[in-house]
Order: structure tokens, then C-alpha cells, then sequence
């Protein structure tokens, strides 16, 4: 079930489709709408099923339960995202899993459930490992939290798996053999939703600092779209090197602007565009925050990219140095190879199959 269905989901969720013996089936909601994101059309090997219900809705629609019940005993296994806005549709799930004793129970989701806002809370705990109780299997997204879930007890070591989220490395494959960046210009690029959790007006005034001091040597170009654009558009206006492309889910036409990064820079709230940038061999840099995405982890800081507190200046003299900009691009490629759908495949084909 995919309140939210992507196009990083269908890309990567076809190639499970395609495994022997696996029949798919993806159950999907109509996502978020003015944000910025897009759903990719294309010739899937799983069969759907849509409601025209928002993520905001998903959890608590009766449309979503119903047609949950006419198709629940048709699968082995069931995927619940473990949030508490989706908690009504989950105990609901427990009841057709009495009814229905072939159907089990899964999730692929962070440590703990999370607050919109603030720090998790004790609260948030108890459901948590409600939960994850009733859960068949309970599948993370990283090794690192998965064992601190473990070592928290909100799950059983038995029902705990993690499978590292990944992009469709074999996508990028087919249209990106690895390379270092050009020298000049040196390029920063953006990649996601043009939200406010994403800093686009920090990214700006960084990139305009650094171009004031060093004119016509850097450029910028911004991947995505979303309720923020109009601050790239005031931008591009008075800066002949911010490239905006808009939101691109082709990577025949995302390769050619990553193969000019030099760096990947998310300064807001960072997830799946580590991958996206390390599968390139980029280096990533975003700012040190407490809401980033489980994929944070992959990120070594110094090493194939950056977690700042607020001084980019650091930044600055990276960019500055081609000899250590080669060195991080080559650490970040090495770092995707752990990242990749295939080892996904099995990581997730494993958990199912205990």
C-alpha cells in the first residue's frame, strides 16, 4: 500500500515485480497534491489498484478499508506504512488478517513513528511498538536502525529485517558509466521538491555569496518543482547560471546535469537524493537537522559528502579544491554499490522468505 506512489517506487518496486514467483501488487492513493511531486507512467510488470484518496485522507478512508477487504485474501503479504495517521487502516488490517489466515502482516518504514513537529514522545513510543507487536514482519530501512529499534525493544529481534532504501541503480546504469566533473564551472545541483523543509532560499543565498566572490566560476542548476519555485524563478532573473530544469524523472535526461555536478546540495531536510547523488558519484552536503531521512546514514561526513551545523564556509573551500572533490566522488560511487536495487532485492526477498 503506497499512499504516496513515486516514481522512485515504480521504478524500484518493477524490479521486484520482475522476480520469478513474485506477483505485485501495488495499491495506491492520489499522494500530495501542489508539492511538487510526480508519478512516472509507464509499462509495469505489477498490476494496481488506485483510490483517488490524498496521503492526508489515505489512512481513514473508508473507500481505502473497503477496498482493502475485496482484495486482502488475495496475497501473502500485506505492506502497511507504519504511521500514526495510518493507524485506524492498520488495526482494520488486523482484523481481515483473523478473517484471512493466509495474509500476513508487513511494513518498511524509520526506527519509531514520528511527530509532525518536535521531539519524539512517549506517546509516539507505545504506538510505535503497538505496532510493530502486531506486525508479521517489520522491515527498516537501514542495518543502523534497525538494531537500535532491537536494542530499544519496540521490536522483537525474530520480526526485525532492514533492506536499504535505494533508487533504481540499474536505471542511471544505463545511462551513466562513472566520471569525474569537469573543472569548470564548478556545479552545485539541487535535486527534489521545491518545498520549505528543503531550504531552496538557503541553497540561493549560499550559491549568490559564492558567486559574487568568484565570478563565473561556479554554476547552479535545480532539479524539481513544487510551492517554492517562484524564489528560483526571482533568482534566474538576476543570475545567468542557475539553471532550473523543473521536475525530471528520466535519468537519460537527469544524467547529463549530474555527470556536471561537482556536488549535490540539499541544505533543508535530506532522503532518497543521497542515493540519487552517490549512485552518480557525487557528493552530498545538507545541513545537520533532526528530521532528515533514514538515509542520513549513509552519508560519511568528510568523506563522501557533508552534515553542517550552519558555517558553509566549509563548503566554500571544498568547492574550491578539484583534487578533494575528485577524492569524495570516488568514495560516494563506492558508497552506492552497498546502495543498489539488486542488493535491495534480496535484503527485501530475505525478510519475506524466513
Amino acid at each position: 500500500m503506497a499512499p504516496i506512489f513515486n516514481h522512485y517506487k515504480a521504478r524500484f518496486l518493477n524490479h521486484l515485480a520482475n522476480v520469478q514467483n513474485v506477483e505485485l501488487t501495488v495499491f495506491s492513493g492520489s499522494g500530495r497534491q501542489g508539492t511538487g511531486d510526480q508519478e512516472l507512467q509507464g509499462d509495469w510488470q505489477f498490476k494496481t489498484i488506485r483510490v483517488e484518496v490524498p496521503k492526508s485522507k489515505f489512512g481513514l478512508s473508508r473507500e481505502v478499508r473497503q477496498s482493502l477487504k475485496s482484495n486482502f485474501n488475495n496475497f501473502d503479504w500485506v505492506l502497511i506504512p507504519a504511521e500514526k495517521k495510518n493507524l485506524l487502516l492498520f488495526v482494520y488490517a488486523m482484523y481481515l488478517r483473523r478473517r484471512f489466515k493466509g495474509t500476513k502482516l508487513f511494513s518498511y518504514n524509520h526506527q519509531f513513528t514520528k511527530p509532525k513537529k518536535g521531539k519524539v514522545k512517549t506517546f509516539d513510543l507505545m504506538i510505535t511498538k503497538f505496532i510493530f507487536n502486531n506486525l508479521d514482519r517489520v522491515i527498516f530501512y537501514t542495518e543502523d536502525i534497525c538494531q537500535k529499534a532491537i536494542q530499544n525493544k519496540l521490536v522483537k529481534p525474530n520480526k526485525a529485517f532492514w533492506a536499504n532504501n535505494t533508487i533504481d541503480s540499474l536505471e542511471v546504469d544505463k545511462y551513466y558509466n562513472f566520471e569525474l566533473p569537469p573543472k569548470d564551472p564548478v556545479t552545485i545541483v539541487f535535486i527534489g521538491r521545491l518545498i520549505a523543509p528543503k531550504r531552496i532560499g538557503d541553497l540561493i543565498e549560499f550559491f549568490e555569496n559564492l558567486n559574487s566572490k568568484y565570478k563565473g566560476k561556479f554554476a547552479l542548476e535545480i532539479i524539481g518543482d513544487g510551492p517554492q519555485s517562484d524564489i528560483v524563478k526571482k533568482a534566474q532573473a538576476t543570475h545567468s547560471n542557475i539553471i532550473w530544469h523543473g521536475t525530471l524523472v528520466d535519468e537519460e535526461k537527469i544524467a547529463p546535469i549530474m555527470t556536471r555536478a561537482s556536488l549535490v546540495f540539499i541544505p533543508g531536510l535530506a532522503g532518497l537524493s543521497i542515493n540519487h547523488a552517490f549512485a552518480y558519484g557525487r557528493p552530498y552536503a545538507t545541513l545537520s537537522a533532526e528530521r532528515h531521512g533514514p538515509e542520513i546514514s549513509y552519508l560519511k561526513d568528510g568523506e563522501n559528502g557533508f552534515v553542517i551545523e550552519e558555517n558553509l564556509k566549509i563548503l566554500e573551500e571544498f568547492l574550491n579544491n578539484k583534487e578533494k572533490i575528485d577524492d569524495f566522488c570516488k568514495s560516494a560511487y563506492e558508497t552506492s554499490k552497498s546502495l543498489s536495487v539488486n542488493r535491495w532485492l534480496e535484503q527485501i526477498l530475505s525478510a519475506l522468505h524466513e
